[in-house]
């Protein structure tokens, strides 16, 4: 914890983006929040507040690295020189020889080193590129290296694929390293696919030249123009029905109705000659697996590439299962052990709570609180404090009972006789006997979480788009069953993650639940 909160630091001082530490500092303001910002100088709204608003990314990013620095400074001085409960020793050796539990635990460290891993698998950014004798590595700088760097006219952002396909072949010496998946997660799509037709005796005909063309079809100004003048439907090689013209600007300037090749009527003045220009079959998404354009399971409905949304998918879904364990356990192992442990008016005061949140339907609070918020402003952070509002309740549940028990034995009396502070009786002595039986529970909490975000994105009110989603992909999949590379590569790897992980579970709980493998004398 010490070394990764350092490493964070320090690479964010030093503008690197390190794979999974740029996480910390992934927290900016978005544009409207920069722009309140402005607004408010005007208003007279304290600085503080506005320094804070245009700088969040950096000072929220710094917090977690301070907090992660602490812990582990504390954690480091407090287990000086710890030592196994040998019982504790006894249910590790037992949960080890349990193959299917202990292998699917392997598998999924497999699976958490691979989503640390980050930019280095999967994004458009190059990892490394060699231009006139220079090294740079844009994967790995918090800039954006701009398109006039590499010998390019644009100010824009350099496109890494393209660069690489044009250096391939006019520039030997240079050189681009792109991830194995070269496409970012979300917003990111190959430009329109097309594919020329033939025009013979003034029919249209396929690629092939071969037969008449059925079908949508676009008309551009030449073979090298993106200029396009004309699009609509062919059928058997004529244009028919409604036709759509475009100006100078390539906008949209009026329609045309044609019948059988002629022209029946139009809306512009001056027509277009179909003869003149071009005509492309327009391929739209999504597309199957392609390892030329190294779409290896494809791509959505949007053009997204499928491998890259699982990836950062699962990326989303590590970094809320650790979230979430963290806010639930603390939150339900707080107030469970101080009911157990005092009781009366306290005791009965959280069970009535307890009570009234179990009986508000979750969903019907998620989509209120969508509706107001705005669905493109959700956060993670968002999603996962309205789950944990409702999913503390059981692990205090369980808590609450088990502290009832323990806080009638002899050694939590022999620590009150000899004084030991409350907080002290609870959480030094009473919670490590009581932790068993939330261990059990741990893995089924995550995969709850898994499928409570991946419902939530199905139905539509979970995650915003600038996050990957499997929910999303999912419901893509349902929409378009005629591409079945979508839902079954998002179903498959859904039904993987969750069985491991339920694995993991009734391995842990059968070596740890001491009804089974413990002897009372």
């Amino acid at each position: 914890m010490v070394l990764v909160a350092v490493a964070a630091a320090v690479a964010e001082w030093t503008v690197w983006s390190l794979p999974s530490l740029r996480w910390f500092f992934s927290f900016d303001a978005t544009p409207d929040q920069v722009l309140d910002a402005e607004a408010g100088k005007v208003l007279g709204i304290p600085v503080d507040w506005l320094t804070f608003r245009e700088n969040q990314g950096a000072i929220v990013g710094y917090g977690w690295c301070i907090l992660l620095l602490l812990s582990g400074v504390g954690l480091m001085i407090r287990t000086k020189g710890f030592q196994w409960n040998p019982l504790t020793l006894r249910k590790i050796e037992r949960f080890r020889s349990i193959g299917r539990g202990h292998t699917s635990l392997k598998l999924i460290g497999v699976l958490v080193f691979l989503a640390l891993l980050d930019q280095v698998l999967v994004g458009k950014r190059a990892l490394a590129v060699r231009h006139e004798g220079v090294w740079s590595f844009p994967a790995f700088k918090d800039r954006i290296f701009s398109d006039e760097e590499f010998g390019g006219e644009s100010e824009e952002e350099a496109d890494y694929r393209e660069l690489k396909k044009e250096w391939k072949e006019a520039s030997p010496d240079s050189l681009v390293i792109l991830p194995p998946v070269p496409w970012d997660p979300s917003f990111d799509s190959d430009e329109l696919l097309r594919e020329k037709l033939v025009q013979i005796k003034g029919l249209i005909q396929d690629p092939s030249g071969k037969n008449p063309y059925n079908g949508y079809a676009v008309c551009f100004e030449n073979t090298e123009s993106e200029k396009k003048v004309l699009s609509g439907r062919i059928r058997e090689g004529k244009l028919s029905g409604p036709v759509q013209t475009y100006n100078e600007s390539g906008e949209l300037a009026g329609k045309e109705e044609w019948k059988d090749g002629e022209r029946v009527s139009e809306q512009v003045i001056g027509a277009v000659d179909p003869s003149a220009g071009k005509w492309y079959k327009v391929i739209y998404m999504p597309l199957p697996p392609d390892l030329e354009t190294r779409h290896f399971l494809g791509t959505d409905s949007k053009g997204w590439d499928l491998l890259a949304q699982l990836y950062g998918g699962l990326q989303v879904l590590f970094k809320a299962a650790v979230l979430y364990l963290l806010l639930t356990y603390l939150i339900g192992i707080t107030l469970g052990a101080l009911m157990g442990y005092f009781g009366g008016a306290f005791d009965l005061f959280m069970q009535r709570v307890m009570e009234i949140l179990s009986n508000i339907p979750f969903l019907l609070v998620v989509m209120i609180i969508i509706a107001n918020i705005g669905r493109d402003k959700v956060t993670l952070a968002t999603i996962l404090i309205i789950i944990c509002i409702f999913s503390w309740i059981s692990v205090a549940m369980y808590l609450r009972t088990a502290t009832y028990k323990e806080k009638a034995r002899d050694y939590v009396s022999a620590a009150r006789v000899t004084g030991v502070s409350t907080p002290r009786v609870i959480f030094r002595h009473i919670l490590p006997n009581v932790i068993a039986t939330l261990v059990t529970l741990v893995p089924f909490s995550v995969t709850s979480v898994v499928t409570s975000l991946t419902a939530l994105d199905f139905l539509g009110y979970g995650l915003s788009d600038s996050y990957p989603s499997w929910g999303r992909l999912l419901s893509d999949g349902v929409s378009h069953l005629g591409s079945p590379w979508i839902v079954s590569s998002v179903f498959v790897m859904l039904v993987l993650l969750l069985l491991l992980v339920t694995f993991v579970g009734e391995a842990i709980r059968e070596a740890f639940d001491p009804r089974t493998f413990t002897t009372y004398q």
